[in-house]
């Protein structure tokens, strides 16, 4: 079998390599006399003690170990002069005229611009003697002729080690002696911070360009990268950067609406629509997406991803590829292929090790082409609990005691996105499931929850709210959950089922908890019913929380302590920005909530028909809490920012 060799240089390593390719590495550029090397990985030698690996004797004129060096840090510790000449102590040694030696340690070579003549006349002033550690180092070029000087210089190197340390060697002190100063290197511009990690990731441009010295031969030349498209490095490059999922893209199946799977595994590097898909959804389960959007324009396709409820660019996306992309979609979501110019909507999912997701696609035309929105129903991402939604222990204590109740209501209330159906879900996951029937009606299922029944509304095919809620009651259901309030007759069904021994959870579009109850009256509800049927309405918001390795320390001032009241601190904390958070100073979200209890709290006064004002003044003295001052408490803990509370609940 073929020798194997180890190669290293700096505290770097690569191989086994066959001697071929290190013949092709030293005729390249990356791989010269001054390197280590090993037959097993465990006992190193100097590159010299292998004259079989460098083909020619002219090797070492042609080797340059290009920029890497320069640019990754400049001299080594120990830094060795592999071409300069071995000088002894007793006998000088006439250097070959046009050479001149590296100094300041670099590892790169140069010319001297003095001409012969001038160096031979100065050569006996400006030539120093060669400390032992750079002695054992370096390459020879007279003694490449004599078959004994790899023997001689071994022997001198290990006598030589004994009596000096290696020192570091320094420039001449004589400006008349010293070799030409090489050209200034240009400092790298520092860049301004990228606005997200996504930005800062920018695709080299697709020419030939090879790479030399170490850097090189431990991550190749950009031969094979140029044949790589930008958008198709640019994600590989990203998903690489962002946290472990713990499996891999060949892992990734995806499943149509209609059954039928589609593995990524077989698409791998082709750049195709699986492939694409592939690499979205994976990014997509790192930085905790809940929707993608492709956005098309005159020159590709704009991929952006809503991240903690920000919209975050990724990646353009050239219009042959999207083709391809928007193809795979409309496979798994069994749509029309060549409907340009229609409105679709479909579903898929995804299957990895321990992963399901679900995905709702939407297909708009555009000017310049369908548009497309993806929500992603990862229930990986979303909380199981109401502990790890951020609600308070008291809270928590409330919400329990309800769902132990036979007949109640409970409503949520909030703008789309503020995650009230993930805390409906956490409150049914209390449920016990064996000793209680649990059904929900929504428009459409989020999310699969195994125990219950789970029921799709389908109001063009004459199974609304309204039809099916009576059908629903029929089922003999301990526990009903109905995705929406709409209208009177919705509203009046639900309140029914409470009084006949139900337990009903539902949704209502409005602000907060004293909105919800003018709601109800003005869907023309009988307030003797509301303030029996109801028993708790919550309130809630999603703020994104400070990045914990950027955020910036500082004071409050006379207006911050104000809002803060008895929640002010000595400090608080503004973003900052880092490539953690992608840029934003935000890492996560955390849920507020505002929870109000009816019977207690309101009970008598919803029989008078009372104003909002009234309302106010009737829950002001009962250990109210509202979301703005939930807000202004976890910005005294330092976990959120009085800008973030704003942009979520309106200026104060």
């Amino acid at each position: 079998m073929a020798t194997r060799y180890f190669i290293r240089n700096r505290g770097k390593r690569l191989g086994p390599l066959s001697i071929d390719k290190l013949h092709s590495m030293a005729k390249r550029g990356r791989f010269g006399r001054h390197f280590e090397v090993s037959t097993d990985g465990k006992r190193w030698s100097h590159a010299d003690d292998f004259p079989e690996l460098f083909p020619g004797d002219n090797d070492d004129d042609d080797l340059e170990l290009g920029d890497d060096f320069d640019d990754e840090g400049g001299s080594y510790d120990e830094p060795l002069d592999p071409y300069a000449p071995l000088v002894d102590d007793d006998k000088p040694v006439r250097r070959r005229p046009g050479r001149s030696s590296a100094s300041g340690g670099r590892t790169s070579r140069r010319r001297s611009s003095r001409s012969s003549e001038d160096e031979g006349t100065e050569q006996g002033s400006s030539r120093r003697r060669r400390t032992p550690a750079a002695r054992s180092g370096a390459v020879s070029r007279r003694s490449r002729d004599s078959e004994d000087a790899p023997s001689s210089r071994r022997a001198r190197r290990s006598k030589d080690d004994e009596e000096a340390p290696p020192k570091r060697r320094k420039r001449p002190a004589s400006s008349d002696d010293a070799p030409d100063d090489p050209p200034p290197r240009k400092k790298k511009k520092k860049s301004a911070p990228a606005s997200n990690i996504f930005d800062d990731v920018e695709p080299t441009q697709n020419k030939k360009k090879k790479r030399g010295g170490l850097m090189g031969f431990l991550f190749g030349g950009a031969e094979d990268d140029s044949t790589e498209p930008p958008h198709l490095r640019k994600l590989s490059h990203i998903h690489k950067t962002l946290r472990s999922l713990g499996f891999s893209l060949d892992k990734l199946i995806f499943v149509g609406s209609g059954g039928e799977e589609v593995s990524v595994r077989e698409h791998i590097g082709t750049g195709d629509g699986p492939h694409l898909l592939g690499l979205l959804t994976l990014i997509g389960f790192q930085s905790r997406t809940t929707d993608i959007h492709m956005e098309p324009s005159a020159s590709g396709v704009d991929v952006r991803m809503r991240i903690d409820g920000t919209l975050v660019h990724l990646v353009e996306f050239p219009k042959e590829s999207v083709k391809r992309l928007f193809g795979i979609v409309k496979v798994l979501c069994e749509t029309k292929l060549g409907a340009s110019q229609d409105v679709l909507e479909g579903n898929y999912s995804s299957v990895a090790p321990g992963r399901r997701s679900d995905y709702r696609v939407s297909f708009t035309p555009s000017v310049h082409g369908h548009k497309v929105a993806i929500r992603v129903l990862d229930a990986e991402n979303a909380p199981q609990t109401l502990k790890q939604l951020g609600a308070p222990s008291s809270f928590v204590r409330t919400i329990n005691g309800v769902m132990t109740q036979n007949a109640g209501m409970v409503l949520m209330c909030g703008p789309t996105g503020s995650g009230k159906t993930t805390t409906l879900y956490s409150m049914l996951r209390s449920v016990d499931f064996k000793s209680r029937n649990v059904m929900t009606l929504e428009d459409p299922v989020e999310y699969q929850i195994n125990g219950i029944t789970q029921i799709n509304i389908d109001a063009d095919h004459g199974k609304g709210f309204k039809e099916m809620l009576p059908a629903l009651l029929r089922q003999d259901p301990d526990v009903l959950l109905i995705g929406e309030i709409r209208d009177a007759e919705s509203a009046k069904i639900a309140m029914q089922a409470t009084m006949t021994g139900h337990l009903v959870l539902s949704t209502v579009h409005a602000p907060d908890t004293l909105s919800t109850l003018f709601r109800l009256l003005d869907l023309n509800a009988d307030p003797n019913m509301v303030g029996s049927a109801l028993d708790l309405i919550m309130s809630q918001r999603l703020l994104r929380t400070l990045c914990d390795e950027c955020k910036v320390r500082r004071r409050p001032d006379k207006e911050d302590k104000r809002r803060l009241g008895a929640s002010a601190r000595d400090a608080i904390f503004e973003p900052g920005g880092c490539k953690k958070c992608l840029g934003t100073g935000y890492s996560g979200r955390r849920a507020i909530f505002e929870l109000l209890d009816v019977k207690k709290q309101v009970g008598d006064a919803i029989h008078d028909k009372p104003s909002i004002v009234d309302l106010r003044k009737a829950v002001r003295s009962r250990d109210f809490t509202s979301l703005r001052q939930n807000g202004y408490s976890l910005v005294g803990k330092g976990v959120t920012t009085f800008d973030e509370v704003d942009r979520v609940i309106g200026v104060e």
